[in-house]
């Protein structure tokens, strides 16, 4: 247990930065009061208007002029501990000890001198009170010295007559009193400074938390943010020997799936500690999740990747993989904010490729990134200007080669970066969750265009209408269709609802939900791409189609490879068995052609039949013959 009068190093510095300010005015108002007695003195002298001798003028001029210096002294050593917040404590401690005995001692010797009894006391219990009332001393310590002023007092008084009872009664009262207020400021003083030693932990552990990842103990991203700044704003830093570092440890969800989120915690704050100990002297953070982040010198980085792929690779029950993404500043004033995202998107392009663990920020990448930002920030604005528009590819019987529907396919016609294909744009609203926009954008124009057909005259061709999972959890596709057909006029057994093999292989509620709506409202529910995926023959099972859409991918080396024809046939059979219909995508040779319409495929689609075109070329062919629409 602490005892009452112990005291940290932070509260002794702060009793002593208290002396010193109480030392500045002390310093002060003695300096003045000195002077103007000094003056007064010797105005007294050269005038001659008193009756005290010259040795007695002497005497005081001298005592004056020696507690002035004492008092400039303790006045000049204040100021320069104030301004350092530090001195040499044996010195301070020297200057206070000697300013306290020459004040008692001035006090004691004046009032030994007076001849007026009231300035006897007055004198002596002003200087006491300057020197042992004024300043904060140890209780103890000042309780001796206050004990010995007295003492002294009373001493010097019975040299020079008896020490009546009132003097005696009133010197220990005021002893008492005066015992009791340094007790007292050393207790307020010590109180005040704990106090404020609390203040400044509790700020300095604020502080640490605002820099500091409370997960992993290492910088956060507003101390990099604002570190990286201070370093790429500094003209002595060479920016040609920087890089900006991303990393990603890969796979990370299935070690908390095996281990739980406590452990995987466990491991990133460890993963954190190789980071720190191999980029020592570098700038680091935690980015989030399981991503990290870093602007360090060039030499040697590979070698420092290196050993934290090692280290992740020490990890055998869960096969996690590092991916790093480098960005070379060109500049001192890159946004440390945008370097990262660089070095991230590089870092991204190493996505599910094996043995590939290093990827820098090249020029290529750059056109690619900037197109990517270019897209998730005006896709809002494509569609209100009209930049986003359906593309129809012909879908035909096998049976006779006539026209029996369109698939509706979205293409961006940008005017600053041109014609764009869904590979360049759909991943990215996907990833960011803007898909949704997309998707109810080509419903909405493949409607209006069927409108507009039926109006001139030309058949209402039956389309297939693409639809993400992400639609079922950001939209209301089933209510936007249904809005979009009562608008337009349109008849629901036109229109073919697809949906990805993909998006079923997990269990979404809302998009189970849905499915079972759009069947009870009356439309095709189509299995696009089916075989894309891992769970074709559950995706079977569990739900209902109408129609099963054989990806592309099948007809892949159609002639080279000997086991895709029995597969598709095989297939074809299947979906015959189970009561779907079938569709093969990816058509583009006679032989393919004459192979499925053998094996009983019902509709093909692909290149050997056309191409996605826009709406004005797609209803022109119809017009002009070039595609016979059939119900069969």
């Amino acid at each position: 247990m602490k005892s009452a009068f112990s005291q940290s190093p932070y509260v002794r510095n702060y009793i002593r930065l208290s002396n010193a300010r109480s030392g500045i005015l002390i310093g002060i108002v003695i300096a003045v009061l000195e002077i103007w007695m000094i003056v007064r003195t010797l105005y007294m002298i050269f005038t001659g208007s008193t009756e005290y001798s010259f040795t007695w003028f002497i005497q005081h001029t001298i005592s004056y002029f020696i507690l002035l210096g004492t008092a400039l002294f303790v006045l000049v050593h204040s100021f320069f501990f104030l301004k350092r917040k530090t001195a040499n404590i044996i010195a301070g401690t020297c200057i206070k000890f000697s300013f306290m005995l020459i004040s008692i001692g001035f006090g004691l010797y004046i009032s030994y001198l007076s001849s007026d009894p009231s300035g006897k006391v007055f004198a002596f219990f002003s200087m006491l009170l300057c020197s042992v009332c004024l300043f904060t001393w140890q209780p103890f310590v000042g309780g001796i010295i206050l004990t010995a002023s007295y003492g002294s007092y009373l001493f010097l008084q019975s040299l020079l007559s008896p020490v009546t009872y009132s003097v005696q009664f009133n010197s220990f009262t005021s002893w008492i009193v005066l015992l009791i207020v340094i007790f007292n400021n050393h207790h307020q003083k010590r109180i005040e400074a704990q106090n404020s030693e609390e203040l400044e932990k509790a700020n300095a552990d604020l502080q640490k938390k605002s820099i500091t990842s409370d997960l992993t103990k290492i910088p956060n991203m507003y101390y990099f943010r604002n570190r990286a700044k201070e370093i790429l704003s500094d003209e002595k830093t060479d920016i040609s020997n920087l890089r900006f570092l991303f990393i990603n440890i890969e796979n990370f969800t299935n070690y908390n799936e095996k281990y739980g989120f406590e452990q995987g915690n466990v491991f990133l704050t460890k993963f954190a500690q190789v980071i720190a100990r191999e980029f020592d002297g570098d700038l680091f953070a935690y980015f989030s999740d399981d991503h990290f982040v870093a602007l360090c010198k060039a030499d040697g980085l590979e070698q420092r990747i290196n050993s934290l792929i090692d280290f992740i690779a020490q990890e055998e029950a869960v096969r996690l993989s590092l991916k790093a993404g480098i960005y070379a500043p060109k500049n001192n004033d890159i946004e440390p904010s945008n370097a990262c995202d660089y070095a991230r998107y590089a870092c991204h392009t190493l996505k599910r490729k094996f043995g590939r663990h290093i990827a820098e920020y090249d020029d290529k990448l750059e056109r690619d990134f900037h197109q990517r930002q270019y897209i998730i920030n005006n896709i809002d604005k494509a569609i209100k200007n009209g930049y986003i528009k359906p593309f129809y590819q012909p879908v035909v019987w096998a049976k006779n080669g006539k026209l029996c529907g369109a698939e509706v396919l979205a293409r961006w016609a940008d005017p600053e970066y041109g014609l764009l294909s869904p590979g360049a744009f759909v991943p990215i609203l996907e990833e960011y969750h803007l898909i949704h926009k997309l998707d109810m954008c080509i419903m909405e124009s493949a409607c209006r265009d069927l409108h507009e057909a039926s109006e001139k005259g030309l058949p209402m061709v039956p389309l297939s209408i693409n639809f993400s999972r992400l639609d079922f959890e950001l939209a209301n596709p089933v209510g936007e269709l249904d809005r979009c057909i009562n608008q337009f006029g349109i008849p629901k057994s036109i229109i073919h609802v697809e949906i990805t093999e993909s998006a079923l292989t997990d269990k979404n509620e809302k998009l189970t939900t849905a499915m079972n709506d759009f069947r009870n409202e009356g439309y095709a529910l189509w299995l696009d791409d089916f075989g894309s995926g891992y769970s074709g023959l559950n995706v079977l099972k569990d739900f209902n189609f109408d129609m099963m859409k054989i990806d592309m991918g099948f007809l892949r080396q159609f002639s080279e490879n000997k086991k895709t024809q029995p597969i598709l046939k095989s297939i074809i059979s299947l979906a015959d068995k189970i009561g779907m219909q079938t569709l093969t995508e990816g058509v583009e040779t006679a032989e393919m052609r004459d192979f499925l319409k053998e094996i009983g495929c019902q509709r093909l689609q692909g290149y050997f039949f056309g191409k996605p075109m826009p709406k004005e070329e797609f209803f022109q062919k119809i017009t002009d013959g070039v595609y016979d629409s059939s119900e069969l």
